[in-house]
Formats: structure tokens, C-alpha cells, sequence
């Protein structure tokens, strides 16, 4: 029997994880509203992997995954997630819901290791608070609700950081696992991976364990070195890696900014010691660690990536309590302060060592979040221990607890009322797809032009569900024969000449391609954003029938179950008449 005490200790953690399952499963499969493309790179070949054991070329072994092989018509990505998404969209038709279901089940389980984490290194109120803030953080929360690999390594980095902080003798052994496929789980971690196990190491050798067990650690550490070492060789004889993304002096976009820098500059003893490779790479890495931290980005839009734009990684409310734990967490513990200070800048690395502009990517600093988490929970605990009265202390808590309910509402308004509504991950391939899939059923041809025809191609077979055991082959030889010409559909270069009236086949001409030489009768695939065109569709037979708006309006939650529509459904409310 469980006694009462045990359940009541339990409960936190059951509520927490309550708590963050609804917010990553709530309309999984209608928000987002369409998947992107280096997410569909992962679920379709890992639909592949299950179905033939290769990719959907036929042209890859995934055990060669693990020597950084990766699959054909793809550039390098995580080896992990193939493996990891396998086992439900092997099983399952492709859905929204079969493709994300595994992240946001990872998700999950990154909260609860920071609850553990907040619980191991301060105590278990701040391991509470750093579960629930964790639970209903935003970055956590879209991140989760992907098919994007940063939330894998974010599971797996914090539960090796775990299992190093809690276990001792040969136990520790048990992070080697955890810390490989970490690893493996993330190509932009890969940078930080070393430090990140080092740092650990040397924290639980000298500080929790008081140099104890220093065999153990130097297997962890020996294994980590060798496995990295491993890496770096195959890169090195690889014509496919990305060492060229490493942000070094050597940039060549760094150099041509030295260059024009330089010839915008008159001759003067200061030009060679300010214009040159050298300041100019300082300047860079400052500027991105400035940018990476700016209180803006973090706390009020996000980057482009994370495209809400009216919401940040994380709440504003958060800014007040990281301050608050920024100091209680100095005053506490100054050997755990620093140890996450070291952590958190190396969770920076990632990003600021980047050859791309500027701009943030916040799949690049994954790691930052639980560190924070666990600062602002800290934050909170320690205004919570300044309330001795407990009227005032209930008082306190009744407060923090509304002023992130407002803030769950808020972020919950825009990300599942505004956002799907901006036509992210090209939504309009998803409406494309579905009636591509009713021509077919009527027996009808379709021609597609675009310049973008083989993504399109994979897109259409994912919404679909057109790849399946029956069509393996089939799509083998049109990736071999690089024409994209699938059952009723081909799928055409851009052609502005082309005459409509010629020919009785469904003609969709992507608005990238320009408009046509003369005006024919057509309906559209719109933009929700703006009703503007992203499909035109020529010689309808589908929706012509039915009343067609002029441009998308008074959309629901429930309009996105688009391949479960009806016809007349489908037509009328996503395709217009303009």
C-alpha cells in the first residue's frame, strides 16, 4: 500500500506533469498547422527506415548513422531522431499528430528531469517551481509541439547532467548512454558536447562527491574525448559535414566584411589596427552574445524561428524572478551559482559560434532554457522564504500563481488562435495536398508548377498519406530519376506560357513562379494571413460547384482538420473565388 504521506509528495510532480501535457497535446493535430521541412526530412525517412530499412531514396543504411552517414537528398542532420520517431510514424498513417507525438512525449520528460535537476541542486520547493515554470514555458512548450531535434538533446543533456549530479560508484557509468545519445541527438550541441561533460565531471568530482570516485569520472570523461575525436575524423574525410558553418576569423563572410569595411575607410595609422580579421571576429562574437541575451529577444518577441513575434521565449514575469534567483542562487549555493553560470555559457556556444548573420536561432542556445528555468525558480522560492507569516506567504504565492495564469492565457492566445493563422511551414502545401488527394479520387490529372518541386513532392506524400509499403518503389525511382511524377500528379518547373485553356488537366501554378502572360479563369489556395494567392488553380473541377468565399474568414480550431473535411467543407472554407 502506498501510504497517504507518499501520495502527497507524489502530487506536485503528478500536477506538473499534468499540467505540461496538456499544453503540449492539447490540438496537437491542428497546431501547428503544417510541418516544415527539415521536420518532414526526419518523419519521412524515418516512415522509410521502418517500411525498407533505408531512406526514402533507398540510398542510405540508417546503422550508418552512428559513423555521421546521412541520409541522400538531405543536408547533415542529427542521427538520434530517425530512431526515435520510427516507431510511431512506422506504425501510424502520416498525421500531425503520428509526426509530433514522440517530441512532445520527450517534452514531457525534459520537464520532469528539471524538476529532479531543480530538486538535486536546491532543494525540493525550487525542484517544484522549476517544474511548473518549466511546464508552461513558451520556448519549452513550441519546441515540444515540433518535429525538430533540439528538445531531444535538451532530455538528454539535463538527464546525463542528472544522473552525474545524483549517482556514485560505478552507477555513474549509467550517463556514458545518456551523454552518446545526447550526442547524437543534436548536430549544434555536438560543439559543446566535451566542455559540457568536462564541466560536469569536474563539479560532482570535487564539489558533491569531494574527489571521490575519480575512476569512474575518468571513464565518462575518456569515452566522451573518444567518441568526439571519432566525429571530428569522419568530418575531416567527409565531403558532406558542416565544419564550414564553425564561425572562425576565416569566415569568408567575415573577410568580405573586412574588405568593405576597409575600403570605405581612409589611410591612417588606426585603420590596420581596427579594420582587420581579428576585431572585426570580436566584434561579431560580442555583438551575437549581446543579441542571444538581449532582454527583448528573450522576454518579449522571440527570433524568426520562434514566430509568435507578440510573445517571448519567456515570460515577462520570468525577468523578475531570474533576477531575484540570479542573487539567491549566489547567497545559497556560490559553487552551484557558478557551476550553472559555466553552463549557461557554454549553452551560448552553439549559437555564437555560428557562421550565419547576425540574427538569433534559438534552436542553437536549447540548453539555456532549464538553466534559467531553475535560476527563475529559485527566484521565486526565495521570495517565497522572505514571507515567514503565513497569511502573507499564501498572499505571495496567490500572486505568482496569477500572474502566470494571465501569462499562460496570453501565450495561449496567440499560439493557438493567432499563430495558425500565419501560414508557417507552408501551410498552403497542406491545403495543395488535400485537393490533389479529391482530384484523385475523381479520377482527375493535375499539373503543379513550382520552383520547388521536389519539396513539394515530399510534403504532398506526407499529407497525403501516400507513401506507404505499396509506393516504396515507386518513390525510389522517382528520386533516382530526379523526375517528381507521382500516380495523377507531375510536378513541373515554372512556365509563365503556359495556356490553361489547351489542355482538360487541373493546372496549380505556385504564385513564386510570377503570373502568367494572360488572365484565365481560376480559384486560388490563399495566404490566411491576407487572402492573397499562394496556389492558382486553373480548369477546377472540384470546388467550382460549391460557394467560394473571396478570402478565408471566421476560422476555427476545428477548420485545420483538413484531410478529415468533407468536399464541400474543404472548398468552402479554404479555397476562394477572387
Amino acid at each position: 500500500m502506498i501510504s497517504k504521506k507518499n501520495l502527497l509528495a507524489f502530487l506536485p510532480l503528478f500536477l506538473i506533469i499534468v499540467l505540461a501535457s496538456v499544453l503540449r497535446l492539447l490540438w496537437l493535430d491542428k497546431v501547428p498547422s503544417a510541418i516544415g521541412g527539415d521536420e518532414l526530412t526526419y518523419i519521412v525517412n524515418a516512415k522509410a527506415m521502418f517500411l525498407t530499412g533505408s531512406d526514402i531514396s533507398g540510398a542510405w543504411n540508417p546503422l550508418s548513422a552512428f559513423i555521421f552517414n546521412y541520409p541522400a537528398y538531405t543536408t547533415p542532420q542529427a542521427e538520434l531522431p530517425y530512431f526515435l520517431f520510427a516507431p510511431i510514424v512506422g506504425f501510424f498513417n502520416f498525421s500531425l499528430l503520428a509526426a509530433r507525438i514522440t517530441e512532445a512525449l520527450f517534452s514531457i520528460g525534459s520537464v520532469v528531469v528539471i524538476y529532479f535537476l531543480g530538486k538535486e541542486l536546491f532543494g525540493k520547493r525550487a525542484g517544484i517551481l522549476a517544474g511548473f515554470i518549466a511546464a508552461i514555458n513558451p520556448w519549452l512548450i513550441y519546441a515540444g509541439r515540433s518535429s525538430y531535434e533540439m528538445t531531444f538533446a535538451m532530455f538528454f543533456y539535463c538527464l546525463g547532467l542528472y544522473l552525474l549530479l545524483k549517482l556514485k560508484g560505478w552507477q555513474i557509468l549509467w550517463s556514458i548512454p545518456v551523454f552518446y545519445l545526447a550526442f547524437y541527438s543534436y548536430i549544434a550541441t555536438k560543439l559543446i558536447f566535451i566542455p559540457f561533460v568536462l564541466t560536469a565531471i569536474i563539479y560532482c568530482y570535487f564539489i558533491v562527491n569531494k574527489k571521490q570516485f575519480l575512476k569512474q569520472y575518468l571513464i565518462v570523461a575518456s569515452l566522451s574525448v573518444i567518441l568526439v575525436l571519432v566525429y571530428a575524423f569522419v568530418l575531416m574525410h567527409s565531403s558532406s559535414s558542416r565544419l564550414g558553418e564553425i564561425f572562425t576569423s576565416n569566415t569568408p563572410s567575415l573577410m568580405n566584411q573586412v574588405d568593405d569595411i576597409r575600403k570605405i575607410t581612409m589611410q591612417s595609422p588606426l585603420k590596420n589596427i581596427f579594420e582587420n580579421k581579428l576585431t572585426e571576429y570580436l566584434i561579431a562574437l560580442v555583438t551575437k552574445t549581446f543579441n542571444i541575451t538581449a532582454f527583448n529577444y528573450l522576454f518579449l518577441t522571440g527570433d524568426n524561428f520562434f514566430s509568435l513575434y507578440r510573445n517571448g521565449l519567456f515570460y515577462i514575469v520570468d525577468a523578475l524572478f531570474l533576477l531575484f534567483g540570479l542573487a539567491a542562487a549566489y547567497k545559497r549555493k556560490a559553487t552551484v551559482f557558478f557551476f550553472l553560470a559555466c553552463l549557461s555559457l557554454l549553452a551560448l556556444v552553439p549559437h555564437i559560434f555560428h557562421s550565419s548573420s547576425l540574427d538569433n536561432f534559438t534552436p542553437h542556445i536549447t540548453l539555456l532554457f532549464p538553466l534559467l528555468i531553475i535560476l527563475i525558480a529559485v527566484g521565486i522560492d526565495e521570495i517565497l522564504a522572505l514571507c515567514k507569516n503565513k497569511r502573507l506567504f499564501y498572499a505571495v504565492l496567490s500572486i505568482v500563481i496569477g500572474l502566470y495564469a494571465v501569462s499562460v492565457l496570453y501565450f495561449s492566445n496567440i499560439y493557438f488562435f493567432q499563430f495558425p493563422l500565419q501560414g508557417v511551414f507552408d501551410f498552403h502545401v497542406r491545403l495543395f495536398s488535400k485537393y490533389a488527394v479529391l482530384a484523385k479520387q475523381n479520377k482527375q490529372q493535375i499539373l503543379v508548377y513550382s520552383p520547388k518541386s521536389s519539396d513539394i513532392f515530399k510534403k504532398y506524400l506526407f499529407y497525403s498519406n501516400s507513401y506507404n509499403k505499396d509506393t516504396t518503389e515507386q518513390v525510389k525511382s522517382i528520386y533516382k530519376l530526379d523526375k517528381f511524377s507521382f500516380q495523377s500528379i507531375r510536378f513541373l518547373g515554372c512556365d509563365n506560357t503556359i495556356d490553361p485553356t489547351k489542355t482538360n488537366n487541373i493546372i496549380i501554378y505556385d504564385f513564386n513562379c510570377g503570373s502568367l502572360k494572360k488572365d484565365y479563369k481560376r480559384v486560388v489556395i490563399p495566404r490566411l494571413s491576407d487572402g492573397g494567392q499562394s496556389y492558382d488553380i486553373f480548369n477546377d473541377k472540384i470546388c467550382q460547384k460549391y460557394n467560394l468565399k473571396g478570402y478565408p474568414a471566421d476560422l476555427k480550431i476545428s477548420d485545420f482538420s483538413i484531410e478529415n473535411q468533407t468536399t464541400q467543407k474543404f472548398c468552402e472554407t479554404f479555397i476562394t473565388n477572387p
